[in-house]
């Protein structure tokens, strides 16, 4: 079984926001095990996977650039299909958080489910980091006082409910669906609005 705890893979540029510094931080001062790793380039991504296969915690928290097309690291970008190429046999079971503009997207959250990911969490949107900052400890602040040996898909829908409302940012968080490799089940979490649950087909890997 995993261990509870969360592997944070950040990609930074000089005039960003250190979110993932930041949540390794307030995790460390939570008493919530973590790993904080910066990569500077595609080789360096990859090989940091490779060592979330073998550090065995249950959450990869990916801090980086984000598009429909992919995931940016320090300019060089790793397209949805050579993502589902580098998580394979890597986050078998595993789920991932996007704090990346625009990052809860479905092409990404095929690349994960395609592969073996089990979730995908992230915003639609350009992400405002002030407020990331503050989003992505309080909810694995909440998620680990709720239960630290299983995050199952009602503490996760309920704590991102919570999270959405106080921090007002949109949230998308995308699941497989068992037997359904060509479909996921997506929830939207909006400001003050009811939460949208719906079965989406799968995207092409391009």
């Amino acid at each position: 079984m995993s261990e509870y705890g969360v592997f944070i893979i950040e990609n930074l540029r000089g005039d960003d926001f250190f979110d993932g510094e930041n949540l390794h931080d307030i995790l460390e001062l939570s008493r919530i095990k973590n790993i904080y790793k910066e990569v500077h380039d595609k080789d360096e991504f990859i090989a940091v996977i490779d060592e979330f296969k073998t550090s065995n915690l249950r959450y990869l928290h990916i801090s980086c650039h984000a598009d429909m097309d992919g995931i940016e690291i320090n300019g060089e970008e790793i397209t949805n299909l050579e993502l589902s190429k580098v998580f394979k046999n890597k986050i078998t079971k595993k789920r991932i958080f996007l704090s990346a503009c625009k990052g809860g997207n479905r092409n990404i959250a095929t690349a994960v489910t395609r592969c073996g990911g089990r979730s995908v969490i992230g915003t639609p949107i350009d992400l405002h980091f002030d407020k990331a900052a503050l989003f992505w400890p309080s909810f694995y602040h909440v998620i680990n006082c709720a239960d630290n040996s299983k995050m199952n898909k009602k503490s996760i829908r309920d704590t991102l409910r919570k999270c959405v409302d106080l921090f007002e940012i949109p949230v998308n968080y995308y699941h497989g669906i068992k037997g359904e490799p060509k479909q996921l089940r997506r929830y939207k979490f909006r400001f003050n609005e009811k939460t949208i649950n719906k079965l989406i087909k799968t995207s092409k890997l391009i």
